[in-house]
């Protein structure tokens, strides 16, 4: 059972990074730890009134919810949505009308691609996401002129999951993309039953139908599956909690924090089963990195900019971990 939440804010390690364009060149998303990130030009204590409009993934939500209320000295504390879903996030424990209301101003769920597009267009500070910007996204801030800065703040994972009834406890790499290119057709091919494999896939453009093109597939293209598309985060549990025989994939921190249920079974790839220490040893494969994200043009007095910057620089490590993630490791210097 997840416990009620005290508010600590302490300092951690120092990461940087910073962004540059020519006037020549359309502005990109650049991540680069190396050069020092520009400090904000002006501190100031956070509050309802100012406190940035702060979205991003479906799965980064409890981490947005803890960081926003910790800063604010919300008491909170873990719930489970029994009424609809049975996921667990953050929520605050006793609200005033007042309280409220701001909140839902600062606080916003649109998902990866949303987020995206909202911090683009301006209507989001601050978004915190499963993974960076897509070649979508880019093309998108590449057409309105807008640059991204990103830095990563804490290490996840993505994840294979499957039916617990499902012998199969470890794939390969090599196996994953032959089951998802349709080389591997059956569960005896793996060592599993002689049954045929029903390959689930995400929307185009979620962060992890994003992330399982470029860092699973790495280019190799995925047979077209149309009745296999999940168009939510809760898809994959749906679909494999109903078939014995389906595959699916999510990050690793939404499996094991927010679902947290025995409806789903993760497996290993190439021998290495995906735990809060293979991701922080870095021994899982498939080791991914959750970003914080700011507009280039923004003003570096803003609020939003200086929650950025703390958040770049680990001075939220404490939440960060609090929150389930592994805070982003400083190798950088």
């Amino acid at each position: 059972m997840k416990t009620s939440i005290i508010c600590i804010i302490a300092c951690s390690m120092l990461a940087v990074l910073a962004s540059c364009a020519s006037d020549d060149e359309k502005p990109l998303l650049i991540i680069d730890p190396v050069v020092e990130l520009e400090k904000p030009t002006a501190t100031t204590t956070l509050t309802l009134a100012n406190m940035p409009v702060v979205d991003g993934s479906d799965s980064t939500e409890p981490l947005r919810n803890l960081l926003v209320y910790r800063l604010l000295g919300i008491d909170c504390q873990w719930l489970q949505n029994l009424h609809t879903n049975g996921t667990w996030t953050i929520k605050p424990m006793v609200l005033d009308e007042d309280s409220r209301n701001g909140l839902k101003r600062i606080l916003k769920n649109s998902n990866t691609h949303g987020s995206f597009v909202s911090l683009i267009d301006g209507d989001d500070d601050l978004i915190i996401t499963a993974r960076g910007i897509s070649r979508d996204e880019q093309k998108y801030a590449d057409e309105k002129g807008v640059g991204i800065i990103a830095h990563p703040i804490a290490r996840d994972a993505f994840v294979f999951i499957v039916n617990p009834k499902n012998p199969v406890r470890h794939l390969t790499i090599e196996q994953i993309q032959k089951i998802y290119t349709g080389e591997m057709h059956n569960w005896r091919e793996v060592g599993g039953n002689d049954a045929p494999i029903s390959p689930y896939v995400r929307n185009p453009n979620s962060g992890s139908q994003e992330k399982m093109e470029t860092i699973v597939m790495a280019g190799l293209k995925m047979i077209d599956w149309p009745e296999m598309v999940g168009y939510v985060m809760l898809d994959p549990y749906y679909q494999l909690r109903q078939n014995e025989n389906g595959i699916a994939y999510t990050p690793f921190y939404y499996y094991d924090t927010i679902v947290n249920d025995d409806g789903t079974q993760v497996i290993g790839v190439n021998g290495i089963v995906p735990s809060k220490k293979t991701i922080e040893d870095g021994t899982y494969p498939y080791v991914t990195e959750v970003m914080a994200s700011v507009r280039a043009d923004i003003d570096k007095s803003s609020t939003a900019y200086q929650l950025f910057y703390q958040l770049a620089t680990g001075q939220h490590d404490n939440i960060v971990r609090e929150s389930g993630y592994i805070p982003m490791a400083s190798n950088y210097y």
